[in-house]
């Protein structure tokens, strides 16, 4: 009555909290074990898998290593191999075949635009203007990844002032053994003016030519025309 608990009601109440542990304490005690199985158990499990023998007496860390480096030694000699076996028929070509090749001649004709109605032009004027064009055709021709190793030269052959119509050929050696088709398209006379007028249209004007009453000056390329002549037999 005065705060204090009777002995024999505080026995009692030990008495619960004591079976509560205890039911907890089985309680606890009934969970599955799981067992930890040591390190140096599954470290022995791991080598003995890399130990198995896979083939004959053949284990599988030497399968890996034997696959392993036979793809490199495979990769080895295609490297060296590949570049011997392959030639590619556009970069490999004898000089000497198309030196002593079949000569094949066109006549052509280009307009230059200008200004003036007539080209006036003094025997140094056009000793300058000729030599442009000659250096514009041989180096369009020349550097042709296609005809480059065909070309042989260029020429102008007149310049008119009236209409400034510019006439020039074109020559080409070719190996006798060229294939028809060969001859019909890269060294028909379309494939040889789109080459031009290609480079025509990537720079029209002609540049360090300085002609007199002559400003803008520039090259048509609509207006380029072409025709094969009499081809030249080899030792013709």
């Amino acid at each position: 009555m005065n705060g204090h608990v009777p002995l024999q009601d505080a026995e009692h109440i030990e008495l619960q909290i004591g079976r509560e542990d205890g039911e907890d304490t089985v309680t606890t005690s009934d969970e599955p074990l799981q067992p930890q199985v040591p390190s140096s158990v599954q470290d022995k499990g791991r080598l003995k898998s890399c130990s198995t023998i896979v083939c004959w007496k053949c284990k599988l860390w030497m399968v890996a290593v034997s696959i392993f480096f036979l793809i490199i030694f495979v990769i080895i000699l295609i490297l060296i191999f590949y570049p011997v076996v392959y030639i590619d028929e556009d970069e490999y070509w004898d000089p000497e075949s198309i030196a002593n090749g079949n000569r094949h001649n066109f006549s052509g004709m280009l307009k230059i635009h200008c200004a003036a109605p007539q080209l006036l032009l003094s025997d140094l004027k056009y000793d300058l203007l000729s030599e442009y064009l000659h250096k514009r055709l041989t180096d369009v021709y020349s550097n042709s990844p296609a005809l480059g190793r065909y070309f042989i030269s260029a020429k102008v052959i007149s310049i008119s002032e009236e209409n400034g119509t510019v006439s020039y050929h074109l020559s080409f050696s070719v190996p006798s053994d060229e294939t028809e088709e060969f001859m019909k398209y890269r060294m028909s006379k379309h494939f040889l003016m789109n080459v031009l007028r290609q480079d025509i249209y990537d720079k029209e004007e002609l540049d360090g030519v300085d002609i007199s009453g002559c400003t803008n000056m520039t090259l048509d390329p609509t207006s380029i025309s072409l025709k094969q002549l009499q081809a030249d037999t080899a030792g013709g």
